[in-house]
């Protein structure tokens, strides 16, 4: 199986949205990775209102990599699928442990 060239690959896609604004508010790579966790099967405005608190408590990778899932799940209990949510990022951020 050849190996997928991701440059030529995305190509169209950044053609296609090259310019157009993000529905996800977001400020950097780590909030836009937590928000598109986040709003798989929910929408973009809730996550958009649930992130200034979540961010504010977890600014950066390296801080939700030190959370464990008590401190971070109340942030955000009201997504859709939360639990497994929850779960996932924790795991990314304590594999990922900075931006």
């Amino acid at each position: 199986m050849a190996a997928t060239k991701w440059a030529e690959a995305m190509q169209p896609l950044l053609k296609k949205y090259k310019g157009k604004p993000h529905p996800l508010d977001y400020q950097n790579t780590y909030q836009l990775m937590v928000m598109v966790v986040l709003s798989a099967q929910d929408s973009d405005r809730h996550i958009n209102s649930i992130a200034p608190a979540l961010f504010n408590a977890f600014p950066d990778m390296a801080a939700l990599a030190g959370a464990v899932q008590e401190d971070f799940f109340p942030y955000i209990a009201k997504v859709r699928g939360s639990a497994r949510k929850c779960e996932w990022l924790l795991q990314i951020a304590q594999q990922l442990k900075t931006d």
